[in-house]
């Protein structure tokens, strides 16, 4: 094997724990580090089994790369489509273990003498595609450490970064290569797609990206798993949605009303029946179903909140807007999640 710098094709992937910071105040160390090395073990060997290499452990994250050391040409663009596959297949397996075995913690099996019980931590998990440089990065005095670096790489943990627990962030790249690979992009999992724009750190305007939802055929695993991370002390990250259960809406200034689809510390899924500009900013004011709930969201000031809009999605004939919270402090956007998260517990109360 030709161990020379030199430039290659690779597919990068990145896993890293969501919310690690409020899991670690919860646990003792060994509990917290052998829950770590267990959910980090699990992806070591996926990402083994699928051809990939786990390169280096980053703090509660990997970093993993896919690649042939010594194809190229042709050859090396013909292996990049399956490089990419192989990543894609090996994210998509994670992250459904990983919801199972979450679920399957919450109902014991008790005829399965043998299961071990696992508690998995959330993870996202970021994928790209393209040219990387290869070598040696060990310091005088270290072992050798070979790597891959350059823009793919740093695009490829961009995306980990923006990405939500139980789906897989991919680029445009990688994304092409998938559509040009003529395999059902289900990949026998009932994955489903959608468009995601994102801001990213060091890309100016906005950045496409392909959100990969591995659950399509499986939304009450996925719905369940989500509940078991959202509430009580698996409540690990303000970024991970809660599903709006109960009617919530939300008033424009100049009269568009649109649905809440979900909401978190940091801002709200919005449902508009017409697409709104990416970027712009919207004053809204926040009413439900029960005038005893709108009171309170009023006599706590926070019935009216201001919002950057930060993605838009077609989904149906509706148009889905992910929109981040402005000039909100953080112990309000706190306050309105968890009075948000009370409502929907208290969704079945006759009014």
């Amino acid at each position: 094997m030709n161990l020379e710098p030199r430039e290659i094709k690779a597919a990068v992937m990145f896993v890293d724990v969501e919310g690690f910071s409020r899991i670690a105040v919860k646990k003792s160390p060994d509990v917290l580090f052998s829950e770590l090395r267990e959910s980090l073990s699990r992806v070591a060997r996926s990402v083994r089994a699928h051809g990939g290499v786990v390169n280096k452990t980053i703090g509660e994250g990997l970093f993993c790369y896919f690649t042939d050391l010594d194809s190229n040409g042709a050859d090396a663009q013909n292996a990049l489509t399956k490089f990419t596959i192989n990543a894609l297949r090996s994210a998509i397996e994670v992250q459904r273990e990983f919801a199972s075995e979450l679920i399957r913690r919450e109902v014991p099996d008790e005829t399965d003498s043998k299961h071990v019980k696992w508690n998995p931590l959330p993870v996202r998990i970021g994928i790209n595609v393209g040219s990387v440089f290869y070598g040696n990065v060990a310091a005088d005095g270290m072992d050798d450490e070979f790597t891959v670096v350059g823009e793919t790489v740093n695009v490829g943990k961009r995306l980990e970064g923006a990405g939500d627990v139980f789906k897989v962030l991919v680029s445009p790249a990688a994304k092409a290569l998938l559509d040009d690979c003529q395999l059902p992009l289900d990949f026998g999992a009932g994955a489903v797609w959608g468009r995601r724009f994102l801001q990213v750190k060091n890309q100016t305007g906005l950045f496409e990206a392909w959100e990969c939802n591995p659950f399509g055929n499986d939304a009450e695993l996925l719905k369940q798993a989500m509940r078991q991370i959202r509430t009580g002390n698996k409540r690990s990250s303000p970024r991970i949605p809660w599903l709006c259960e109960v009617s919530l809406n939300a008033a424009t200034a100049d009269g568009n009303i649109a649905r809440v689809v979900d909401f978190s510390e940091n801002g709200l899924c919005l449902e508009f029946a017409a697409p709104m500009p990416r970027k712009d900013q919207l004053a809204v004011t926040l009413t439900t179903g029960r005038a005893d709930w709108n009171a309170v969201l009023v006599n706590k000031g926070l019935a009216n909140v201001t919002c950057d809009i930060r993605w838009v999605e077609a989904v149906g004939q509706m148009h889905w807007h992910g929109v981040a919270y402005v000039g909100l402090p953080q112990e309000q956007t706190r306050a309105l999640s968890e009075l948000l998260i009370q409502f929907n517990n208290r969704a079945s109360e006759e009014i």
